[in-house]
């Protein structure tokens, strides 16, 4: 031991009793040298345990025996060993490293980016795949009812008018294009405003609203269209089951995924399509415009007014802003509506 380094003073415990033992540590040819009243004990440097310190807890220095010492200047310690040559674990060192530190938490936040953009997503769209066709009707049917419950209101639209919008879209040809059979509900918006929304059955809910702003039939086509490409790709599944991490990770291991579906209903009357999933929709309803011999920019054209000023509408009703101020104004305007028009505007 270099002589200028002091003891360290410690509380050695022998494994008997309880009682604590006041003693002076120091580093001899390797060998650690406890002195103290009625205590004096040697032992080599590696037959020493001395875990990682916990926060301000003391530093443990175990013997063979089960006996230990608790030292309260760990700096102290850790100098001193130094000096002889010892030289604690890589983990315990990286603990006292800023560098070390820095780099832990910026390796830490680049995988909890990379599980959110990359890993959860996937297993979401895996789980959502494993989906039964009668678990996503039961969701969705709890969701509808939560949604008529809370926002929706019985639909004014005559009935002769909403077999006519029901049957247009079922004439709509999708060739070698994913199959969506989607089937038509209506219902005032009231503070959805202006809106369809696609349940994951193929349920698709369109507002009083929404049919009172359109101009004309292939608007509100291609409003459905964009809608049969969330379903088509499962989007409402799959962003309902990604905010639950947790539950995501049990239904892809163990495959059940029945769990993890029961909190869909609530997650779905408030999603938001991320922009990946609106361009995706978006590009689904193009193809099949495009296929039925409708302008793409039908869809452009009534995005534009479900995003701009409020316009009236029967009966005296605004869409726009009141919307705006209303805990379900994201239904009224998806994200991105100038960049998803422009999109659509360029298409082919």
């Amino acid at each position: 031991m270099d002589l200028s380094d002091p003891p360290v003073t410690a509380l050695y415990f022998d494994g008997r009793s309880s009682r604590a033992r006041p003693v002076m540590l120091s580093v001899v040819g390797g060998e650690l040298v406890m002195c103290g009243e009625g205590v004096e004990r040697r032992e080599l440097l590696v037959v020493l345990r001395l875990p990682e310190p916990l926060g301000r807890s003391p530093r443990l220095v175990t013997f063979p025996d089960g006996a230990h010492c608790e030292v309260s200047d760990d700096a102290a310690l850790r100098r001193m060993l130094a000096r002889s040559g010892h030289r604690d674990a890589p983990v315990v060192r990286w603990q006292f490293s800023r560098t070390a530190v820095v780099a832990s938490l910026a390796v830490l936040v680049a995988c909890l980016v990379l599980a959110h953009e990359w890993l959860l997503p996937r297993l979401a769209r895996q789980v959502a795949e494993r989906v039964p066709a009668d678990l996503a009707t039961r969701v969705s049917d709890e969701t509808l009812a939560m949604l008529d419950a809370n926002v929706f209101g019985p639909s004014q639209l005559p009935v002769a008018r909403q077999q006519a919008l029901s049957a247009r879209l079922a004439t709509l040809k999708q060739a070698d294009m994913p199959t969506v059979r989607p089937q038509l509900l209506f219902r005032q918006g009231r503070p959805m405003g202006a809106n369809a929304l696609a349940l994951p059955s193929g349920l698709i809910v369109v507002t009083d609203e929404l049919v009172a702003l359109a101009r004309n039939d292939e608007e509100i086509l291609g409003v459905l269209a964009h809608e049969m490409g969330h379903v088509s790709q499962r989007h409402g599944l799959r962003l309902a089951i990604e905010s639950s991490a947790v539950g995501l990770f049990a239904a892809w291991y163990i495959g059940d995924v029945s769990a993890l579906l029961a909190g869909v209903p609530a997650a779905l009357s408030q999603a938001r399509y991320s922009r990946g999933f609106e361009r995706e929709a978006d590009d689904f309803a193009a193809r099949l415009l495009v296929l039925n011999g409708i302008p793409v920019g039908r869809l452009a054209d009534i995005l534009e007014r479900m995003d701009g000023p409020p316009e009236p509408l029967e009966g005296g009703s605004r869409t726009g802003s009141e919307h705006s101020r209303s805990p379900f104004a994201y239904f009224a305007t998806h994200p991105l509506t100038a960049e998803r028009i422009h999109r659509l505007r360029a298409a082919p």
